[in-house]
């Protein structure tokens, strides 16, 4: 007769009741919100169903930019080490983000001279797609960027060495050998990028609390959406937060189904 032994793992225990007490806001969060404080006219109305389209959107679209501009970056600093070069890219996400947008601002305004150039040639930041999009690209990037660099250390070097033993340049053994084999690692970086984007809130609410023109015209950023609805109706705050809580949470399952199936490959 074979006896089956449980063993009580006491570090397994631990880490489930920290990272449930970590979670334990959202969850109550999202009770609340579909259950007692419940406001059916706010839950999934057109407009917050706009901000979060709009918040979507555009985190996606500069996790797509910031693939394309900065994954170079990143195998750089897997390849070689520079603190002048790391102190740099980690700095937007050394400070307070509200910092960002107020510099963003004053970039575009024409009291200085590169202000004055993107002035005159209709650059505008302010309520545009432009100054969303740039603030999300300097709060998301160093999340992605320390992301990749990680990945690219993963790497076995060995085909990009053979590259350079045939004459190829870094650069060269990069895009031809590198880039083709981290396609696992920038979607996992790139999803976990757009997580981080769509929370934001310090940087956009001062330099793109909404937007102005096409698709998205006169839509809120849903974080900031929703701290309009706490300021007037608590209850409806907690709904609004709910159903972000809700497609934030299909983005986290898709993340790590993604994930799954790229490390089960």
């Amino acid at each position: 007769m074979r006896v089956i032994s449980l063993k009580f793992n006491t570090l397994q225990a631990i880490s489930f009741f920290l990272s449930l007490l970590l979670a334990l806001p959202t969850l109550y969060l999202l009770f609340y919100g579909y259950g007692p404080f419940f406001v059916k006219s706010v839950a999934f109305s057109s407009s917050l169903l706009s901000s979060i389209g709009l918040s979507f959107f555009a985190s996606a679209l500069s996790i797509v930019i910031i693939v394309l501009i900065f994954t170079p970056l990143a195998y750089y600093l897997s390849r070689h080490r520079n603190p002048i070069i790391e102190t740099l890219v980690d700095l937007p996400a050394s400070i307070p983000h509200p910092l960002v947008g107020i510099a963003l601002i004053f970039i575009d305004s024409p009291t200085n001279p590169l202000g004055a150039f993107l002035y005159s040639h209709g650059i505008i930041f302010y309520y545009t797609y432009t100054g969303l999009l740039l603030a999300l690209i300097i709060v998301s990037t160093p999340i992605y960027i320390r992301s990749m660099q990680n990945f690219f250390e993963s790497l076995p070097r060995s085909y990009e060495i053979y590259a350079m033993s045939l004459g190829a340049s870094e650069f060269k053994a990069f895009t031809s050998v590198v880039f083709p084999l981290s396609i696992r690692g920038i979607v996992s970086a790139g999803l976990t990028s757009i997580a981080r984007a769509i929370s934001e809130f310090g940087s956009v609410v001062i330099v793109a609390p909404y937007v102005t023109g096409w698709l998205f015209n006169n839509a809120y950023v849903a974080s900031v959406y929703i701290y309009n609805e706490y300021e007037t109706y608590f209850n409806a705050s907690i709904s609004a937060s709910a159903t972000l809580l809700l497609f934030s949470l299909i983005l986290i399952v898709t993340s790590r189904i993604v994930n799954h199936l790229f490390y089960k490959t």
